[in-house]
């Protein structure tokens, strides 16, 4: 009876030592699965405001390339893009820069955008969406280079042809 008594503990430890290894897999496997998921999500995260920044600008350079009207400078201290047009035989600009992790733009008048010592600042803009950095550079006068930097210091650099000012149709 001993004999019996003692191999059913066994078999009772065996049993219990299998299900606890068992039940640490699938803990692990979970971690596991977490930890990749929030990886895919910050990936993510950080591919969606480049996109859609970068996405944006080209449209708005698409939507305003006429002769003499994507311009780069610096506004306020911080890389910008104005983009002019004419409303009614009225000169405007529109100034898009990011400034505190905000892709923002302002719409004011040509003499406003121009003055050094003008009443705008890059605190007055509209912030559309979260973004990284974006610098603006005018590398030729129909090719224009925009650079986006991530807050981890990823970047990508994408390059505009202007039609306009390469004598193309638009």
């Amino acid at each position: 009876m001993r004999k019996s008594q003692n191999r059913h503990t066994i078999d009772v430890v065996f049993v219990l030592a299998l299900a606890c290894a068992f039940a640490a897999s699938i803990l692990m496997v979970l971690m596991l699965g977490a930890n990749i998921y929030g990886n895919i999500q910050k990936t993510s995260d950080m591919q969606f405001g480049e996109r859609v920044s970068l996405s944006y600008v080209t449209a708005k350079i698409r939507s305003s390339d006429r002769a003499g009207g994507v311009r780069t400078g610096d506004f306020q201290g911080v890389s910008a893009l104005y983009l002019d047009s004419e409303f009614y035989g009225e000169e405007f600009s529109t100034i898009i820069y990011t400034e505190g992790g905000w892709l923002k733009e302002i719409f004011t008048d040509k003499e406003s955008a121009i003055a050094p010592d003008t009443w705008l600042s890059p605190e007055l803009g509209m912030p559309l969406l979260e973004a990284g950095h974006l610098s603006f550079d005018m590398i030729k006068p129909n090719l224009l280079s925009i650079e986006y930097m991530d807050d981890y210091g990823n970047s990508v650099q994408v390059f505009v042809n202007l039609r306009s000012e390469g004598g193309g149709v638009i």
